[in-house]
C-alpha cells in the first residue's frame, strides 16, 4: 500500500544563538527562502527542510507547513524546533 503524497512548504526565518537561546527574527515586508515539495510523512517532510537549510547555509529556522488536507501523525512534535547552521556568537 502506498502512502498518499502531500503538498509541504518550508520557508526559512533568519535566526542566530545568543547566550544560549536561540533568536528568530521577523522582519514585515521582507523576503524569506520559500521551498515546496511533496513527501508522503513527516519524516521525509523534516529530511527536505534539512537539505533546503544546509544547501541555504546560514543560520535560520525552519517552518514547515502543510499546504492542503490532515497533518500526518506526529507533525508538530517533530516540526516544531528545528534550528540549522547555528554557531555560538563569541563575545567580543
Amino acid at each position: 500500500m502506498t502512502k498518499k503524497l502531500r503538498d509541504f512548504t518550508v520557508t526559512l526565518y533568519p535566526a542566530k544563538l545568543e547566550r544560549g537561546f536561540f533568536v528568530t527574527s521577523f522582519d514585515f515586508g521582507q523576503e524569506f527562502p520559500k521551498k515546496e515539495f511533496q513527501v508522503a510523512t513527516t519524516d521525509q517532510a523534516v529530511a527536505k527542510a534539512t537539505a533546503f537549510a544546509t544547501e541555504h547555509g546560514k543560520g535560520c529556522q525552519a517552518s514547515i507547513r502543510l499546504v492542503q488536507g490532515r497533518k500526518p501523525a506526529g507533525f508538530d512534535a517533530k516540526t516544531k524546533s528545528l534550528y540549522f547552521n547555528m554557531e555560538l556568537q563569541q563575545a567580543s
